[in-house]
């Protein structure tokens, strides 16, 4: 009998952040609670949701009453911005304790307005697997882009200039979320898999707190949406 697949969901967290002091901890909303604070609260609205772990060098992290969340130590040389992005990746995978065939959920806690995770998911569930084998969040660009050198790269200049209507189709990443299955994970050691669906998402759920302006920016934004219930 082949064991049930699990649905989990991680959150990598560091200790420290050099751009943002404290900022998966501090303060974020009127009522006191922090990135990670809102992070848990809403992957817990998630009815499928089997567990959430936190991959962490925080040693004195006190977590609430979660009875679904643990913690997973990782070692501090994870946690700088001077190893791959992928041998990060590939660390924190293999220190899951579920089986290969689990849906893993990869949740940034800088991403304090985004709340589709569940329609994310049962989106996730419902894919053909013959075309899609992971799901990446995405905004969709609409803008004129140009490089270093003033070189147009979307559309270009004169007066065959395109209305932004009319642009190619372009993607950002929004960062908040990536679905894939444990066992990928661990053999492209990253997020996103070879074919991903793109989950896209509309802009006042895109923002990424990468600054300490992007975190009031995000705050003042979180706060307004809130008492308008429009986010949780």
């Amino acid at each position: 009998m082949k064991n049930k697949q699990k649905i989990v969901a991680i959150i990598p967290i560091k200790e420290k952040s050099e751009r943002v002091p404290n900022k998966n901890f501090r303060s974020f909303n009127k009522s006191g609670e922090s990135l990670l604070d809102l992070t848990i609260k809403k992957l817990y609205k998630i009815k499928t949701l089997d567990h959430i772990y936190l991959s962490t060098d925080k040693s004195d992290l006190v977590l609430k009453d979660y009875s679904k969340v643990s913690i997973l130590k990782r070692d501090k040389k994870f946690c700088n911005n001077k190893i791959p992005w992928s041998e990060v990746i590939n660390n924190i995978v293999n220190s899951i304790p579920e089986e290969d065939n689990s849906i893993i959920l990869w949740c940034h806690t800088t991403s304090p307005l985004f709340n589709l995770y569940e329609k994310a998911l049962k989106t996730f569930l419902e894919l053909d697997s013959t075309k899609f084998n992971s799901l990446v969040v995405v905004e969709k660009l609409k803008e004129f882009i140009i490089d270093e050198k003033g070189m147009p790269w979307n559309y270009m200049y004169g007066i065959w200039h395109k209305y932004s209507q009319d642009l190619p189709k372009l993607y950002k990443v929004a960062g908040s979320l990536f679905i894939n299955q444990l066992s990928d994970m661990k053999k492209i050691r990253y997020v996103i898999n070879s074919n991903p669906f793109l989950f896209e998402i509309p802009s006042k759920f895109s923002i990424d707190i990468d600054t300490e302006w992007d975190f009031k920016q995000a705050q003042l934004l979180y706060n307004y949406l809130n008492e308008k219930d429009e986010i949780i």
